[in-house]
């Protein structure tokens, strides 16, 4: 197994909010990543160095970032994926979804603690929560 350059830092996807990665024939990068990256969880086993498109098209249908997997671990019935990205764009993207996914795991939370919550009022309560708090390393 070929050991890849690694992000500093991660985003830590949701597990509850669908995540779309889709392999993607295409040279791999021929520079170092960017600091940083994704962790996210996957049912499919996905080998070191494979350029995966990540999407989320329930909540955000037209947004698509393009990253390499850098590391697959096993985890019971699934798989822990870290993903590294090469572009200021595909991260820029990558974490605008994140933050879309982070208030739809938010709204879920407040739902199930019997505060129904629209996703608009969800955004504007997470941003004041936890938004400077959202990793920006790289952008």
């Amino acid at each position: 197994m070929t050991s890849l350059p690694s992000p500093i830092s991660y985003i830590r996807h949701p597990d509850n909010t669908p995540l779309s990665l889709d392999a993607r024939p295409s040279l791999p990068p021929n520079k170092p990543p960017l600091p940083l990256g994704l962790i996210c969880n996957s049912l499919q086993e996905l080998a070191n160095g494979t350029l995966v498109e990540i999407s989320s098209p329930h909540l955000a249908p037209d947004m698509r970032s393009l990253g390499q997997i850098i590391w697959c671990r096993r985890l019971g019935d699934r798989y822990q994926l870290g993903v590294a990205f090469y572009s200021s764009e595909d991260l820029y993207t990558l974490r605008m979804m994140e933050q879309l996914c982070h208030i739809e795991h938010y709204r879920h939370i407040l739902d199930t603690e019997g505060q129904p919550s629209t996703l608009e009022h969800a955004a504007r309560e997470w941003v004041e929560k936890f938004a400077e708090q959202f990793p920006t390393e790289g952008l």
